[in-house]
């Protein structure tokens, strides 16, 4: 993982965070509600200490990195879990179907269900501020198409859902 591009404020971090919990709730089979109850104390430290020591071995500095928004984290964690089906639904249809979604990555499927959670259900929240948070997740993470996939798929359904005209922002 790389981190150059994440944004260093409270939201940005929940909504990496937010993407590490998602992940370990679909991987591990963990509960949602026992995630969010350690992260803070244990999952967010030690995702810290791996991302500096892997960025150390590439020769990286470290970004400071604030503490996530708990409130951020919690809403966007248990939005995802508790419509899960509908996000799902949603990516689906802008990726063609069932088995290309199927084909996603789990880290890709995390970044999109959250992005689509907030786009959907957090109209308080500026389209621009979803898709580059979530962009720049992509990138830290993937340096092929998944970026440019995330853009693509918030950005339409930031128009869609939101009546939006014109791009969110621009792929970061």
């Amino acid at each position: 993982m790389s981190a150059p591009g994440l944004k260093r404020n409270a939201n940005s971090a929940a909504r990496l965070a937010a993407v590490q919990a998602l992940y370990e709730v679909d991987v591990a089979g963990s509960d949602s509600e026992e995630v969010l109850r350690t992260f803070k104390d244990t999952r967010w430290p030690s995702f810290l200490a791996e991302l500096a020591a892997e960025m150390s071995e590439n020769g990286e500095e470290m970004p400071e990195l604030p503490p996530p928004d708990r409130r951020v984290l919690r809403v966007v964690v248990r939005g995802v879990a508790g419509r899960r089906a509908e996000l799902d639904a949603l990516i689906t249809a802008h990726l063609g179907g069932v088995e290309a979604f199927e084909q996603l990555e789990a880290l890709t499927k995390a970044i999109l269900r959250a992005a689509t959670f907030e786009i959907a259900h957090s109209p308080q929240v500026p389209s621009g501020a979803i898709v580059s948070d979530y962009v720049a997740i992509a990138n830290a993470y993937f340096t092929e198409n998944q970026p440019r996939l995330v853009n693509g798929i918030v950005d339409a359904l930031g128009r869609e859902l939101r009546g939006e005209k014109a791009p969110s922002a621009p792929l970061g």
